[in-house]
C-alpha cells in the first residue's frame, strides 16, 4: 500500500473512531474505600464495593460490566469478582455494588502464609460494554472499554496488606486482666495464710 493510500486509511479509522466516541457515555469507576486500600490478616479475605457511572453523550447508552482486573505486580493472594449485576449502568442510574463475603464486589483473599507487613499495589480496571438499548440486542454495540478506578480524577493504587496487628484496645484489656488475675491469686494465698 502506498504512503498516500495508508494515510487515508489511517484517517478514515480516526475519524470513525472520534465520531463513535461522540456518542459514548462518560463512564467513571470509583472504589470503596475511595483510596482503594483494604488490609486483612494472613488467610483472611477483603475487598472493595464499587459504583459505576455512565453520563449519556447525546444518544442514549447502557453500560454493562465485561469484568475486573487487578493488576498486581507482586501477589499476595488471589483477586476475584464475585457476583457481578447483570444490569447496565445509564445517565441517572448507576450501577452500586457493596463488598460482601464471596457474594458481590471485588476481592482479594489473602494467602495464608503471606507475611506479616507484607502489601501489593495496583491499578484496578473495568472492562465494560455499551449498547444503545438496555436489552443488549444493539447490533452496533462498542464492546471491550475500559477504565480504572478513580480517585480525584487520578488512578488509585490498591493496595491489600497482611499484618495481623492487634487492636490497642485488646492489648490493654490482656494486661489489666493479666494484672487482676495476679492480683486475685495474691489476695486468695494471703487468705489462705492467715
Amino acid at each position: 500500500m502506498n504512503p498516500i493510500n495508508r494515510l487515508i486509511v489511517v484517517t478514515a479509522v480516526f475519524a470513525a473512531a472520534a465520531s463513535a466516541a461522540g456518542i459514548l457515555p462518560t463512564v467513571t469507576f470509583t472504589l470503596d474505600p475511595l483510596d482503594g486500600y483494604v488490609s486483612g490478616w494472613p488467610g483472611s479475605s477483603v475487598g472493595w464495593g464499587y459504583t459505576i457511572d455512565s453520563t449519556n453523550n447525546g444518544d442514549p447508552a447502557f453500560v454493562f460490566i465485561e469484568g475486573f482486573t487487578f493488576g498486581d505486580a507482586t501477589p499476595i493472594g488471589t483477586f476475584s469478582q464475585p457476583g457481578v449485576p447483570v444490569t447496565g449502568a445509564t445517565d441517572g442510574s448507576p450501577i452500586v455494588v457493596p463488598w460482601l463475603l464471596n457474594v458481590s464486589g471485588l476481592q482479594y483473599d489473602i494467602d495464608p502464609g503471606a507475611s506479616p507487613g507484607a502489601s501489593t499495589q495496583g491499578v484496578m480496571t473495568l472492562t465494560y460494554d455499551v449498547y444503545s438499548d438496555a436489552a443488549q440486542t444493539d447490533p452496533n454495540a462498542v464492546y471491550g472499554l475500559s477504565v480504572n478506578a478513580q480517585m480525584n480524577g487520578q488512578d488509585v493504587n490498591a493496595e491489600v496488606e497482611a499484618s495481623p496487628t492487634p487492636e490497642p484496645g485488646a492489648v490493654t484489656l490482656f494486661v489489666l486482666g493479666a494484672a487482676g488475675l495476679l492480683f486475685r491469686e495474691r489476695s486468695l494465698h494471703r487468705t489462705a495464710r492467715r
